[in-house]
């Protein structure tokens, strides 16, 4: 039989963005506060595994700013004359891939400043991914070129 895979409904697509968008970002501010929370609990005690640990952090950070940049420039603008949700329904995977990286680095750079007890890289974390998703907003992707 022929049938077709379900796509992303046009009429949905802009509601939709605005959903996941909101919710990737306060789950990334509702888990910076349970770590904050958390922070005297877990603490790695060699120096070299905490030297490390900040190394990839810091690592992980930087490529999520990279590749977060790079997928939202594939992102094409939509033109005056495109239909908003018709827009939508075409860039919505590639904007999700691209919030879903900005939370993934943030969220990595949490979790590495938690284990080794370090406040600086757990607050960069969480401030350079919801940076990056606030550059990426639904409202300003769909602003017209």
């Amino acid at each position: 039989m022929n049938e077709q895979r379900p796509g992303v409904d046009p009429a949905k697509a802009a509601m939709t963005a605005r959903v996941i968008h909101a919710a990737i970002s306060s789950g990334v501010v509702l888990l910076f506060a349970v770590f904050l929370f958390l922070r005297g609990s877990a603490s790695l005690g060699a120096a070299e595994s905490a030297r490390l640990l900040r190394i990839v952090g810091y690592l992980m950070l930087a490529g999520g700013v990279l590749a977060s940049g790079m997928l939202r420039g594939r992102i094409a603008r939509r033109r005056r004359d495109a239909d908003l949700a018709e827009w939508w329904s075409q860039s919505l995977p590639k904007a999700i891939v691209t919030w879903a990286i900005a939370e993934g680095a943030g969220l990595a750079a949490m979790v590495m400043g938690w284990l080794i007890g370090d406040m600086t890289l757990l607050a960069l974390g969480a401030a350079v991914s919801l940076a990056l998703l606030f550059a990426s907003r639904p409202t300003r992707l769909q602003s017209e070129a």
